[in-house]
């Protein structure tokens, strides 16, 4: 099997026990790169989720530019809340971003709470992915 390979099934398996630990209150969860192109996906509701990812990347994109201009800090994460969702946007490592989409009457601190601990195991895999891919290439 192929790293890249190893990479992606583990990603999966983060991203199914993230929906399970969320017991139904996230419904779809994605991990994109910046320029919108889904890497990863579980989804329990139908989502386009190539526009979906698009459409994040290009909000987070704007929003980066936005809190430069103004001297607001980095993103951490955005949330917009809809009649029918709440999604919610975190960076996770380098140009990857963890996408939620969450019932309309999810607890916002527990998602917040919860996903930003999956951001985190995710960061750290593909750190650890990184380092690993570029040991194995050192001779």
């Amino acid at each position: 099997m192929k790293q890249g390979e190893g990479l992606i099934n583990e990603l999966n398996g983060i991203l199914e026990s993230y929906l399970r630990d969320m017991d139904g209150d996230v419904v779809s969860a994605i991990v994109s790169d910046a320029n919108g192109l889904p890497i990863v996906y579980k989804t329990l509701v139908n989502l386009d989720v190539n526009s979906l990812s698009a459409l994040c990347a290009l909000a987070i994109n704007y929003m980066q530019k936005i809190s430069g201009e103004t001297k607001l800090g980095d993103v951490e994460y955005i949330m917009v809340s809809y009649s029918g969702y709440v999604l919610y946007i975190e960076h996770i490592y380098g140009d990857l971003l963890l996408i939620a989409v969450a019932v309309r009457d999810v607890n916002m601190g527990l998602i917040t709470y919860v996903t930003s601990r999956y951001a985190e195991r995710i960061s750290n895999l593909i750190k650890y992915s990184a380092l690993s891919a570029k040991d194995s290439n050192d001779w």
